[in-house]
């Protein structure tokens, strides 16, 4: 029997449930993906308003960032065992691999910085090399420079967790930063390695030029760490970017202990900053998380635009709320004279409601082929019965 006379012997409403069911599964295991960019904010509102702005420009006049905060790919322990295990691992896997795929065409980015938390078991698994290893299959680096931040999942510090010298580098070593030689000399990364000690500026002439600080959990989320705002208060950064709380949000500060926080949501479209920083006031940037392994309903990257690069200071720095109340250390420096720059959200589909649909399609396809061949059998049994009575 070919696959024609099948098709012809096949129930009509089978045939609609089939079709139906396929287009699901198409639009929610494929489409979605292909048809994302189209969702993204236009990078052409932006070049409408500077006539002479070029967001793709290769000519050293923009510098593009991709921003990764807290993939959290999944581990062992705390996954189901056996076969579920490697479906809800493999399927996490795929949806950051193929948002990320599309997210880094899009953008194109010079500099990819991910925001921390990279491992969801990184201070308990036993394979960490593996581990890595899954991670670097996952998020397959386009031709840009890296910088990796570390989360309270990658080095401790979550619940009471101690940061120990073997998760710090553990970490370095598997994930190493490389924001060196960007373009030419006028741009530099400079790694510093550790995480305790004293920020160390290497020139203090440089410190005229606007900063932008990185960590990975919230500086101006709650109460303030004197520590932290000492630390902001003698940098006067310009902006900071940080992740941890999966939402994103736009939080702003005055360096005073007593000031009260300002959240606000971001516009839909591109947040423009003004990199020369007011007296007295700082501006945070919440970058959510890329998973939807974290239960957020909304999911994405980041993506800023620096205009007219030449130098900048990039500086990142770990809490030491995360580093059990250590000084923290600047991991890296880049640098602009770009006095704009330009952000926003590139949002993802959700995944939870997408897998319910599935299933529920799943069922009633199931049912319906039931239903459907079972009244086949049941008309062709009582033909076969009232012919022969005749």
């Amino acid at each position: 029997m070919n696959l024609a006379t099948v098709w012809r012997s096949t129930p009509r409403w089978c045939k609609l449930a089939g079709c139906f069911y396929s287009a699901i599964l198409l639009y929610h295991e494929y489409l979605c993906y292909l048809l994302l960019p189209w969702t993204w904010p236009r990078t052409g509102i932006l070049e409408t308003l500077y006539p002479h702005f070029r967001v793709h420009a290769e000519d050293r006049t923009v510098l593009r960032i991709l921003f990764v905060a807290d993939p959290q790919i999944q581990g062992l322990r705390n996954e189901p065992s056996g076969v579920l295990g490697k479906i809800t691992r493999w399927d996490a896997d795929r949806y950051l691999g193929r948002t990320f795929e599309r997210a880094a065409k899009y953008v194109d980015p010079h500099l990819v910085i991910y925001l921390g938390d990279l491992l969801d078991e990184g201070t308990t698994t036993t394979d960490y090399v593996n581990y890595a290893k899954r991670f670097h299959d996952i998020f397959l680096l386009p031709n840009a420079k890296v910088i990796y931040v570390p989360g309270d999942n990658d080095i401790g510090g979550e619940g009471g967790e101690l940061v120990t010298d073997e998760n710090i580098g553990r970490f370095r070593s598997s994930f190493r930063s490389d924001a060196s030689s960007f373009w030419d000399d006028s741009v530099q990364f400079i790694e510093i390695s550790g995480l305790a000690g004293q920020v160390v500026l290497s020139n203090s002439s440089r410190r005229k030029r606007p900063l932008i600080v990185l960590g990975h959990i919230p500086f101006l989320w709650g109460y303030p760490d004197p520590d932290a705002m000492k630390m902001l208060d003698e940098l006067k950064p310009a902006l900071i970017f940080s992740a941890h709380n999966h939402e994103a949000s736009l939080m702003s500060r005055a360096i005073s202990e007593d000031a009260s926080r300002r959240v606000r949501s971001l516009p839909s479209d591109f947040s423009i900053f003004n990199l020369s920083p007011s007296p007295g006031d700082i501006q945070e940037v919440v970058v959510p998380t890329c998973s939807y392994r974290m239960g957020v309903p909304r999911m994405g990257f980041g993506f800023a635009v620096l205009g007219t690069v030449l130098k900048c200071f990039v500086y990142m720095l770990i809490l030491p709320a995360i580093l059990s109340s250590s000084p923290s250390n600047a991991s890296g420096l880049v640098d602009l004279t770009a006095n704009r720059l330009f952000y926003t959200v590139l949002w993802l589909p959700s995944r939870y409601p997408h897998l319910f649909t599935e299933l529920c399609a799943t069922v009633a396809f199931v049912l319906a082929l039931v239903c459907g061949f079972g009244w086949r059998a049941f008309r062709f049994r009582h033909l076969k019965k009232v012919s022969f009575q005749v």
